[in-house]
């Protein structure tokens, strides 16, 4: 067997960030590459704040993350430019320009609109079984938003700023999963670049080229590591230079640590997002009529029983379980909606629960024998001190 083929042990931290595909950067750099109307600053930078309000197939629901706001002004556009202190104009053009570029679209439904980001689930597949193709990813840090770095770079219009953010972000999340996959300290990752290169890829000066710097420091750290000292030219007999000129040629650059998460707790995202993903397919090929808040409560459902499921891993149960109870509720869900009963449920997030609690109890009766149970019981015992809750009866 080729080692190309062994299965590789989990890298020790990930970015803390927002998902972002290769493909949607491939296409950026491209527009910006357009002589007649290239993608501007405030249009990639949009695109970027957007990624924060997805779910696993592309559907935006909600222009804000803050529960207080009314279901009637969960679109707003005015929510991205209050929470990103920016413009309401700025965004407002750039959000339409975005429509018309054919980045996201407008998706109609039987209970109302919601946006989508154009290709968003197709990416965002595990793996395309007519190509082969594996999908490409890498994380946005989340530091970039809350620091609200996107003002100031539309308000200095650095055009190829957004997208060297993304590359940087790319490259970070490369290192973590290739050759610094086993790294113990984040201080160890880390790269280089040239004042050449900052100058030829944001298409500016030096000058400008610091300030960027100095705009994005707060979540991408550059130090000098390679300075040119400058003597003013005794041979010159006009315009004379009489101060000391130092020029960095080449610098080290950084994410701060806040920035990185340990992945402790890999197997069981992982497990939260396949089935997270699994979910939201269905609800989306269903066209199920789900408000933001209703998805995120079943979010949470989702998170509890994929937190039971790793209880069950010693008894090898915990995939099968969780198969198991998605199908089962993704299933009723759908029946509900063909019937026209679904809107006669008045909270589909305890409803979901609760079809979640009898679906992993039709599991236990089912495949979960006697023998596992012990195991089950013995395992998390001797970690907590306690019998898991999820095993003392039957509801």
């Amino acid at each position: 067997m080729s080692v190309l083929l062994n299965k590789k042990e989990p890298q020790n931290y990930t970015v803390d960030g927002v998902r972002f595909f290769k493909k949607h950067l491939d296409k950026i750099r491209l527009d910006s590459m357009v002589t007649d109307t290239p993608i501007t600053t405030s249009e990639i930078s949009v695109f970027m704040i957007l990624h924060l309000y997805t779910d696993e197939m592309g559907q935006i629901r909600s222009l804000t993350n803050d529960p207080s706001i009314s279901s009637r002004k969960q679109l707003c556009i005015s929510n991205i430019s209050s929470e990103h202190d920016l413009t309401y104009e700025t965004v407002k053009k750039a959000f339409d320009s975005l429509l018309e570029r054919n980045y996201i679209n407008e998706v109609y439904t039987s209970t109302g609109m919601h946006y989508e980001i154009v290709d968003y689930a197709k990416y965002n597949q595990i793996n395309n079984r007519v190509t082969e193709e594996q999908s490409s990813y890498f994380r946005i840090p989340i530091a970039l938003f809350q620091e609200k770095i996107f003002g100031p770079l539309i308000k200095h219009r650095y055009h190829k700023g957004p997208i060297l953010l993304l590359e940087l972000s790319q490259y970070f999340t490369v290192q973590l999963g290739t050759n610094r996959r086993n790294v113990e300290n984040i201080e160890e990752v880390q790269g280089t670049r040239t004042m050449a290169y900052l100058k030829e890829t944001l298409n500016t000066t030096a000058k400008r080229v610091r300030k960027f710097l100095s705009i994005i420091s707060v979540v991408f750290s550059f130090d000098p590591i390679e300075e040119k000292v400058k003597h003013p030219s005794k041979d010159r007999t006009k315009r004379k230079r009489t101060f000391v000129q130092v020029c960095v040629d080449k610098f080290r650059f950084k994410l701060t640590g806040a920035c990185f998460k340990a992945n402790d707790l890999v197997e069981e995202r992982k497990a939260f997002a396949k089935s997270k993903k699994e979910m939201d397919a269905r609800i989306k090929n269903a066209k199920l009529p789900l408000k933001w808040r209703e998805i995120k409560d079943i979010e949470r459902s989702i998170s509890r029983i994929v937190k039971t499921s790793k209880y069950l891993q010693v008894v090898s149960k915990g995939e099968k379980m969780l198969r198991y109870t998605l199908t089962q509720v993704a299933d009723k869900l759908e029946e509900l909606h063909k019937l026209g009963k679904l809107k006669e449920i008045k909270s589909i997030g305890a409803y979901v629960n609760k079809c979640f609690t009898n679906a992993f109890n039709d599991f236990r009766k089912e495949f979960i024998t006697y023998t596992d149970e012990i195991d089950i019981t013995h395992a998390y015992n001797k970690t907590y001190g306690v019998n898991p809750p999820f095993l003392l009866k039957h509801n």
